[in-house]
């Protein structure tokens, strides 16, 4: 069955994983600015783990509905192929930096102050390489949402697909 627009529950997913990324790429960056409101640099560190396990677990749930669901139906295939490619880009990049994340950390994490986790049993040289993974990965990450803003944008304006409208809130799917 072809469908023309995501299901609501694909476009929620998208969405909430879009803005837990943008607030957990921002902690690191605006260290100063969020430690006036969380106390500490250690608070700040803690909600950006426990982020990006949630964002991990979005994720998988994401993969899970994507695998069940037929995706809206698209005009070229070349452009498609390529659309998908960049699709699971991005799944496995917002995988594998949560998962280096954990990988890096040395001391237990304290999920949403709620839980504390222990680091997970690795040698120091995973450790180290997972650091420098975690670290040269988020602009990998950030070219690929660039690039998959910009190509969303560029289809729906520039050929008119409304693509847009198939992740968006609302309307009746046809």
């Amino acid at each position: 069955m072809q469908t023309h627009r995501y299901r609501s529950s694909q476009v929620f997913l998208h969405w909430a994983t879009f803005l837990l990324v943008a607030v957990l790429v921002s902690l690191p960056y605006a260290d100063e600015f969020y430690r006036s409101m969380l106390g500490s640099r250690r608070n700040v560190m803690t909600l950006h783990k426990s982020l990006g396990i949630l964002v991990l677990l979005l994720t998988v749930a994401r993969l899970l509905v994507r695998w069940r669901t037929p995706r809206p139906a698209q005009a070229n295939v070349p452009l498609d192929h390529a659309a998908r490619a960049g699709h699971y880009l991005l799944y496995a990049v917002l995988l594998a930096m949560p998962v280096s994340g954990l990988v890096f950390n040395s001391k237990p994490l304290d999920l949403f102050w709620l839980v504390q986790l222990p680091p997970l049993p690795v040698s120091e040289d995973a450790r180290q390489l997972a650091r420098q993974f975690h670290l040269v990965a988020q602009y990998l990450f950030l070219a690929l949402v660039a690039g998959h803003a910009g190509f969303a944008l560029w289809h729906h304006y520039v050929r008119k697909e409304r693509v847009l409208a198939t992740m968006s809130f609302g309307g009746a799917r046809q």
